[in-house]
């Protein structure tokens, strides 16, 4: 059925129909895709009916119980569409949650915990609300797995406890996964002691994944592959996100929290948030300001709510999420027959190797990073062996000269 008023809807969502097909329409869906959407909330809706649901009762839970009786998908992004645009409406209170514990539910006193852990890491540590959740992500698949191998209770475990745990996980993450996995339960240990939650200290002798981050090089685009994407054919507004990594060098997730409020046209900056709640403003070249003018004056879907600034091309018309903003530069590197793996950070390294191979020097690789320390921007040496001897002690000419003699 293609005609969105020919839907019939009975049951507890009948007085929402006509909530929910302008809510579609709204959002930029086709009639013809709407009514689609709206035969699968009828389902629902006599779903409902059947097993005396009412609006009030809707929850995630029922919401994968229907969704798993009809073999549908449905943790959190991964619903249909219309599943979500139904939530947002009627339960905007209920946020879905990710399946976390494969051996059963965690108990009340753990999600207390976890919550107020969250908390910590947002209030006091100042990490993002994408990182606060992997870092949750991560924290829960520990205590599941303390739940499903019958372990001790969660403030009680040892330092044997979690290394146990890490090294199995292991053996099936990437190497950077697994130090990550690390970095997160060290951070819940140390804030379990601050709170004098667990009597000890585990943080010190939890494993490290062994890491070869200073021996690596930064994975930047040759300048010739950098070239070739930026005159590769795209859309105005993947242009614009492309010339925003390439030239001032931002994250993924800086690209895609960008408002319409953070650029200053008259001063030529722009705002940008970076970790840590670290707010700075950048200088605004006119090739990125002209490709990010020419997509907001004709390109950018106008009557919308939303302040961000690159939104989906396909409705529903929502802000890009980071991932997002890494898969655009991935698809338009493919289309540029670029070999490899490319995303947003492949530019932004791109970026801090182009300062160094200009004359550049690298307290201004790491301005243009935004880095807080010249430790961090010190990896970029290896790329340029004149930025190298900018880190390297100079030897007295005396000392060569008896060493020669020697």
């Amino acid at each position: 059925m293609s005609d969105v008023a020919k839907v019939c809807i009975t049951g507890p969502l009948a007085v929402w129909r006509d909530g929910l097909t302008e809510e579609l329409l709204r959002l930029g869906y086709l009639p013809a895709v709407a009514a689609g959407h709206l035969q699968l909330l009828a389902h629902i809706s006599r779903w409902m009916d059947d097993h005396e649901v009412s609006v009030e009762d809707l929850s995630w839970p029922l919401i994968n119980r229907f969704c798993s009786d009809r073999g549908l998908i449905c943790k959190q992004r991964f619903a249909p569409r219309s599943v979500m645009v139904m939530m947002s409406l009627l339960r905007p209170d209920c946020r879905p949650v990710k399946a976390c514990a494969p051996g059963g539910a965690l108990s009340p006193d753990v999600e207390l915990l976890f919550r107020d852990f969250a908390a910590y890491l947002r209030g006091e540590r100042s990490l993002a609300a994408s990182t606060v959740d992997g870092y949750l992500r991560n924290v829960r698949l520990f205590a599941s797995w303390l739940l499903e191998h019958g372990g001790p209770d969660f403030t009680a475990v040892t330092i044997s406890d979690v290394n146990q745990f890490l090294i199995g996980r292991a053996e099936s993450l990437s190497v950077a996964s697994a130090h990550a996995a690390a970095i997160v339960l060290r951070a819940l240990f140390d804030w379990l002691f601050l709170i004098g939650c667990v009597k000890w200290d585990l943080a010190d002798g939890i494993v490290s994944a062994r890491s070869h981050w200073h021996q690596s090089m930064p994975k930047a685009l040759p300048a010739g592959d950098v070239q070739s994407l930026l005159a590769a054919t795209m859309s105005v507004r993947d242009r614009a996100i492309v010339l925003l990594l390439a030239r001032l060098a931002l994250r993924a997730g800086e690209v895609a929290g960008l408002t319409l409020d953070d650029f200053d046209w008259r001063a030529g900056t722009v705002r940008i948030r970076g970790k840590g709640n670290d707010t700075q403003l950048m200088p605004v070249s006119n090739d990125v300001g002209e490709a990010i003018a020419e997509y907001l004056s004709g390109h950018r879907r106008s009557g919308l709510p939303y302040r961000q600034v690159f939104l989906t091309m396909r409705a529903p018309y929502e802000p890009l999420s980071a991932s997002d903003v890494s898969a655009a530069v991935a698809g338009r590197a493919r289309r540029a027959g670029i070999v490899g793996r490319v995303g947003a950070h492949r530019l932004r390294h791109s970026a801090a190797t182009a300062v160094l191979a200009g004359g550049g020097t690298l307290a201004e690789a790491g301005q243009l990073l935004r880095h807080h320390s010249a430790q961090v921007t010190a990896v970029y040496a290896k790329t340029d062996q004149g930025a190298l001897r900018q880190i390297t002690r100079s030897w007295s000419g005396s000392v060569c000269e008896e060493g020669a003699h020697e």
